[in-house]
């Protein structure tokens, strides 16, 4: 399995997802804008506390559906069947799981929800109500890559444009929550419509049988569940800790560009895992190790110049978003700042450990690895920040937060390491990325150097140059380094290769 067989998927999906961050990059700051801190931080908190109920819903089953169905994707019969079996279990978990959330909405309305908060959980909750209808799950498994690209931007430039239209101010908290439901409603109708395209066809005449896959189910969700409360228990700690929200919403704001960024390079791990799995199937081990060693090239490239651009860029891209919003002072901006410079490093770190679970661990069946590195760092996160919030910073508990969060991914990426060292070692800690590091390096200085000596500028004028300047650095030194990924294309491309 060459790179070049890999080359469309990742260009397609990089393309479709690139196209995404700078639609959100346009969308975001001005809902921020409109809606303000705390309107921002009760969305926030409230879509935090609805995706716990969702990866209930979920039970882990887009993982290992991806898989299954892999493996039968020739087989039209076959993969009917797998996919019957998954959709009516998750229609079960989905059922479970919303009238769980009601019951919890019904007995604390008047106690654990703030304000309407819980009827902005209602509107989000049908979110996953309806995406249990995506069947996400079988494009990916079946590697339509360019479908999944097209509706993708589609739905993106919908909702921008709904956003621009309709959100004005603080008062169209829940039009923003129904323009994203929109979003997810035409995703979920292309999807369906689309199946029987695929030669595949759903009939409940059919046997649903999962009993052989129950326990790798059940280590899935699981781990799901523990990354959910991982990734959210920030959002949602400093939800309780300030009741007014701001801080919440700065978090938020902060945060966002990152989770952009991460969304671009994890998303890949759909087309890698597919390769993964058949090189594992036909005991094809140089395959397996090319795959990983791609994957983790990409990952070095895009995620090392983001972290380092993005702590270089800090100010400017919060300035970006708030602007001159009303709703935003001095405070909520600095912690903004601060949550983009401390946590700017997860958009590397957790890419690589996100990569290992999807890659390397689902794929060999050793699940129960990560379950229990999450199960650990998940108490030793919630623990930690409850004690520095409470007790160390107590006057800034954004600063706990996003401290241990860093600490917590070093953990996690260190456990994996160790326990999956002779798949991934070294392909993370070779050459070709130690020059992407130092490449990304001195064009963020050189970078930086040019902007100390220019007349101060528009924040976005100053983002889109620095960007631009340091990109051109940026590969330009990838290629006199002879780093693989951009020196093979650059003399592909001069050598009248495709």
């Amino acid at each position: 399995m060459q790179r070049q067989e890999m080359k469309a998927p990742v260009v397609f999906t990089l393309i479709r997802n690139v196209t995404i961050a700078l639609l959100s990059f346009i969308s975001f700051p001005f809902a921020s804008q409109a809606l303000g801190t705390a309107a921002m931080g009760v969305y926030n908190w409230a879509n935090t506390f609805v995706y716990y109920f969702l990866i209930i819903s979920r039970l882990g089953i887009p993982v290992i559906a991806i898989r299954e169905c892999a493996k039968v994707k020739d087989d039209k019969e076959k993969l009917s069947e797998k996919v019957q079996s998954f959709f009516v279990l998750q229609l079960i978990t989905t059922a479970l799981s919303f009238v769980l959330l009601f019951i919890i909405m019904f007995v604390g309305k008047d106690t654990m929800f703030k304000g309407d908060t819980w009827q902005l959980i209602f509107l989000l909750s049908l979110n996953f109500l309806i995406g249990v209808f995506s069947f996400e799950w079988v494009y990916i498994a079946l590697d339509r890559v360019f479908y999944m690209s097209v509706r993708a931007l589609a739905t993106t430039i919908l909702g921008t444009l709904l956003i621009i239209i309709f959100v004005q101010n603080d008062h169209d908290l829940f039009i923003y929550a129904f323009i994203n439901l929109i979003a997810t409603f035409v995703t979920v109708t292309l999807n369906t419509l689309l199946l029987k395209r695929e030669g595949i066809n759903l009939s409940f005449r059919r046997k649903v049988d999962l009993r052989h896959l129950t326990k790798s189910l059940l280590f899935v969700f699981g781990i799901t569940f523990l990354i959910t409360a991982y990734n959210q228990n920030d959002s949602l700690l400093l939800g309780y800790l300030d009741d007014s929200f701001r801080t919440s919403g700065a978090y938020s704001v902060g945060i966002r560009g990152i989770e952009i960024v991460i969304t671009i390079i994890t998303s890949l791990s759909g087309i890698f895992v597919i390769r993964t799995t058949e090189a594992l199937k036909n005991n094809d081990m140089p395959s397996f190790h090319r795959v990983i060693s791609y994957s983790n090239n990409i990952t070095f490239f895009i995620g090392a110049p983001a972290v380092l651009f993005m702590i270089g860029l800090s100010p400017e891209i919060v300035g970006f978003i708030v602007k001159d919003s009303p709703y935003w002072d001095q405070v909520a901006i600095d912690n903004a700042i601060l949550a983009v410079v401390l946590l700017s490093s997860l958009m590397l770190t957790y890419c690589i450990h996100e990569g290992i679970y999807q890659q390397i661990l689902v794929p060999l069946k050793r699940e129960k690895i990560y379950f229990f590195t999450m199960l650990f760092v998940l108490i030793f996160n919630i623990s930690l920040s409850v004690i520095l919030a409470l007790f160390v910073f107590k006057d800034n508990p954004l600063l706990a937060v996003a401290l241990v969060t860093l600490l917590s991914e070093v953990v996690v990426l260190l456990i994996l390491l160790i326990k999956v060292k002779e798949y991934v070692v070294r392909h993370i800690f070779n050459l070709n990325n130690l020059k992407i590091i130092v490449s990304a390096g001195v064009s963020l200085g050189i970078v930086l150097l040019i902007k100390h000596f220019l007349p101060p500028m528009a924040h976005l004028a100053t983002i889109g140059l620095s960007l631009l300047v340091g990109g051109i650095i940026y590969v330009g030194l990838l290629f006199l380094f002879k780093e693989d990924l951009v020196y093979a294309q650059i003399k592909g491309v001069n050598n009248g290769e495709s």
